[in-house]
C-alpha cells in the first residue's frame, strides 16, 4: 500500500524502534493504594537505573528511530486526577531527550490497563474512570501542546475485559468497548488545541492481540481533524515458548528458525498488512522481543526475520527492552548484544 498520509509519511521514517520497559511503567507494589510515589523511586522500582540523557543518545547511536515511552500514571495521581507535577516534568524531561536525538517518542498510558489495571474494556469502567481517563491525558495534551509531530500519543496498553481475557474476548460487549475507548481518547486529545489538532496517534487491538477475530473486532476511531493521522499499533511475542523463560501452557525451548517458526511470522505480516489495507493506517509492532537463555544468535535470527519481513509491508517493530529482554546495556550506556540490534534496525 502505498499512501501519503501524515501518519505514514512520519511513519516512513521509523525502521526500528525501541521501548524504555519497566522503567516510568513501573509500579511500587509495597505502599497503600492511592499513595504518591516520588519520580526516582518509581523510575528505579523494577530494577532499572534512572534514564540518562546518553542512555537515549545511546539508543540512537545504536540505530534505532523512535523511542516508545511507557508510563504508568495511578501512583502519581491525586484524587481528583491532578497528576504530580515533579513526575510530569520528569517524563518531560525524557520525551525531549528522545526528541532532541531527532528519534520519534511514543508516549503512553502504560499498566493503569492491562492485567490488574484500572482500565478495562467494560460500561462500568468507563463509568467509573471515564472522567480520570480524561484528565490524565487532558493534562498530557496541555504539557505537550506546542511540542511537534514526532511525539505521538498512544492511548493504553493492552486494555482487557473484565475477565482480563488475553489476544480475545467472549465477553459481549467488550470489543465494542475497547473500541470506545479509543474513540474516547482521540477526541480528548484534539480537544486540546495546538499541535493537538494534527497529532499523530496511536490505538491498539483488544490486548494488543492480532487473531482474526480481534483485528476484524477493531474499529479504527473518527478523526474529525480529518483522517490519515491514526497509527494502529499490536504486540506479538510469539512462539511464546521461544520468547520467554516462563510461559504456561507452551513448550519452552532456546532455538528458531524451522519452517513452522517462519510459515508463522509469514502468516502474521500477511495478515497485518491486510489489516493496515483495510484501515488505510500504517501498523506497527509496538512490543516483540525474546529473552536471553544464552542462545544470542538465534535471538538474532528471529528479531532478522520478523523486522526485515514486517519492513517489506511497511511496518515497524519495536523492541521491548528490559531484564532478560536487554538488548542495551543502561548502566554502561552502550549496546549490550550487537548481533540483536543489528537485526533490529537493518543494519
Amino acid at each position: 500500500m502505498s499512501l501519503s498520509t501524515p501518519a505514514h509519511s512520519l511513519m516512513n521514517h521509523v525502521r526500528a524502534g525501541w521501548n524504555l520497559g519497566n522503567t516510568l511503567d513501573a509500579l511500587r507494589r509495597d505502599i497503600p493504594e492511592g499513595t504518591i510515589v516520588p519520580p526516582g523511586d518509581a523510575e528505579t522500582a523494577w530494577g532499572n537505573p534512572p534514564v540518562t540523557r546518553g542512555l537515549i543518545r545511546a539508543v540512537h547511536d545504536a540505530g534505532f528511530d523512535a523511542v516508545r515511552l511507557p508510563v504508568t500514571w495511578k501512583q502519581h495521581l491525586d484524587h481528583q486526577g491532578v497528576i504530580d507535577p515533579p513526575w510530569l516534568d520528569r517524563v518531560e524531561e525524557i520525551v525531549q531527550w528522545i526528541l532532541q536525538e531527532n528519534m520519534v517518542c511514543l508516549l503512553n498510558v502504560h499498566h493503569d490497563a492491562g492485567a490488574h489495571g484500572w482500565l478495562q474494556a467494560t460500561g462500568q469502567c468507563e463509568a467509573d474512570f471515564g472522567p480520570r481517563f480524561d484528565a490524565i491525558w487532558t493534562q498530557i495534551s496541555q504539557r505537550f501542546r506546542h511540542v511537534g509531530d514526532h511525539l505521538v500519543f498512544e492511548a493504553f496498553n493492552e486494555m482487557l475485559d473484565g475477565q482480563e481475557h488475553w489476544t480475545e474476548t467472549s465477553v459481549p460487549g467488550a470489543y465494542e468497548q475497547h473500541n470506545a475507548w479509543n474513540q474516547r481518547f482521540v477526541n480528548i486529545v484534539r480537544a486540546g488545541g495546538d499541535e493537538n489538532l494534527t497529532r499523530i496517534l496511536s490505538v491498539q487491538t483488544y490486548s494488543g492481540g492480532t487473531s482474526e477475530r480481534t483485528l476484524d473486532a477493531f474499529r479504527c476511531p473518527g478523526d474529525a481533524y480529518g483522517p490519515g493521522r491514526i497509527i494502529l499499533q499490536v504486540h506479538n511475542y510469539d512462539p511464546q515458548g521461544f520468547c520467554w523463560r516462563k510461559a504456561e501452557g507452551h513448550a519452552l525451548r532456546d532455538t528458531w528458525g524451522t519452517e513452522d517458526d517462519l510459515s508463522e511470522i509469514d502468516r502474521l505480516i500477511s495478515s497485518l498488512a491486510a489489516f493496515s489495507e483495510k484501515h488505510r493506517a500504517p501498523v506497527i509492532i509496538g512490543e516483540f522481543g525474546s529473552e536471553d537463555k544464552e542462545n544470542t544468535p538465534e535471538r538474532a535470527r528471529h528479531a532478522d526475520y520478523i523486522t526485515r519481513k514486517a519492513c517489506e509491508h511497511g511496518i515497524a517493530c519495536f523492541w521491548w527492552d528490559c531484564g532478560h529482554f536487554a538488548v542495551m546495556d543502561r548502566k554502561k550506556e552502550c549496546v549490550l548484544h550487537p548481533s540483536i540490534v543489528k537485526a533490529l534496525t537493518l543494519a
